[in-house]
């Protein structure tokens, strides 16, 4: 199974770009009403951003252009609960380093829909 998790990205433009790109690589059946599904081992996940208001013009946008819904999970983020969440705070745990084949490796997070979210690269200490 593959579930693809968009990293950011406006809404819902990201949601459709995932899976037009999705269905681009992997094909699509058709549902009993008519609408487009991944293979059953292709799915997508969407945690950011979402809360009551969002969830629903995600579904309204992704019928009008022909999706299913069972496409889609959705994470229950900060934002399902309160407004405090950590692009919020400003506050996430990334992975910064990794050993490859007995050698370190710096690893950086840099999304480029959202430049504010570039994480911090090589061995971290903390003081």
């Amino acid at each position: 199974f593959v579930v693809v998790r968009p990293d950011s990205g406006k809404l819902p433009d990201i949601v459709l770009e995932v899976l037009d790109k999705l269905a681009g690589k992997f094909g699509t059946s058709q549902t009993p009403t008519g609408h487009k599904l991944l293979p059953p081992c292709i799915r997508v996940i969407q945690g950011d951003g979402i809360d009551i208001n969002s969830l629903e013009m995600i579904l309204n946008v992704m019928t009008d252009a022909g999706w299913a819904a069972d496409n889609l999970a959705f994470g229950s983020g900060g934002a399902l609960l309160q407004k405090l969440h950590r692009d919020t705070q400003k506050c996430a745990f990334k992975c910064s380093n990794a050993m490859v084949n007995g050698a370190s490796v710096d690893v950086v997070k840099d999304p480029i829909t959202d430049p504010g979210k570039k994480s911090k690269k090589g061995r971290l200490t903390l003081e």
